[in-house]
């Protein structure tokens, strides 16, 4: 749920909306990018603390977590695991998510509206013949630093949801949850603006960073999104980190 990267805040323009090749294929709505004031809306959300919505590219999330099957050495096999999309937005990471074996796909997103947007995708995808979701999928209305997290190996996505005041409480949610259900827990944080504060966090250890590419599919409709507005920029690709919770098993 966040956006490439930012840019000197200037007035908005008025944008025509792009529908993303993904949304064209499936008939769901992920598309668009929305400022944090949309996302604040009906919340007690502080203004300050939060990012934007923009759907994370396919290729992208479809890469990181091909990164984090070959190159971090998952505790368990992907069966095992939970996909729990932190900030889910639209629900477009959850989609893309369902289609690799995992256990479950869960997402959680503060706003309402936003939160009743991705159900509706979520059921017009599990119709979807196109779609073959592997994993079934669940999305919570809450705040991701109250709500309850699921009790087996979890890897959480972050697409940058927040800044730096709610992911420390986002981490600080997590290690409670560990000390009294401990299992693996890893960490995928995409466009990874706060991943300074994650290396030095004594509870994680950092597994692996790097850049991933999105597609020449994924990257014009990025820009075509990117064109409508200044106060963000499209390199083609997404810094990303994992990292694992060290929790005694």
């Amino acid at each position: 749920m966040m956006p490439p990267k930012k840019r000197a805040a200037v007035t908005p323009i008025k944008r025509t909306p792009v529908v993303h090749p993904f949304d064209q294929r499936h008939g769901t709505d992920t598309s668009g990018l929305l400022p944090a004031e949309v996302i604040a809306r009906g919340t007690d959300a502080v203004l300050e603390d939060l990012t934007a919505y923009y759907g994370v590219a396919p290729s992208i999330l479809e890469g990181v977590v091909d990164c984090w099957l070959q190159k971090t050495a998952p505790v368990h096999s992907i069966e095992h695991y939970t996909f729990y999309d932190v900030g889910a937005g639209k629900g477009r990471a959850l989609l893309l998510a369902s289609q690799f074996p995992f256990a479950a796909v869960e997402g959680v997103e503060l706003n309402a509206a936003l939160c009743a947007i991705a159900q509706a995708n979520i059921d017009l995808w599990m119709r979807d013949r196109k779609a073959a979701p592997l994993a079934p999928i669940t999305v919570h209305n809450a705040d991701a630093t109250k709500h309850p997290l699921p009790k087996g190996p979890t890897l959480a996505f972050l697409f940058h949801p927040f800044e730096d005041a709610v992911l420390k409480r986002f981490i600080s949610h997590v290690e409670r949850h560990l000390a009294q259900h401990p299992h693996a827990f890893d960490l995928m944080y995409v466009n990874a603006e706060h991943g300074s504060l994650l290396d030095r966090h004594p509870s994680l250890i950092h597994l692996w960073e790097g850049k991933v590419a999105m597609s020449a599919a994924d990257h014009l409709a990025d820009l075509a999104e990117i064109a409508q507005q200044k106060e963000y920029g499209s390199t083609g690709d997404e810094l990303c980190s994992v990292y694992r919770f060290s929790v005694r098993l």
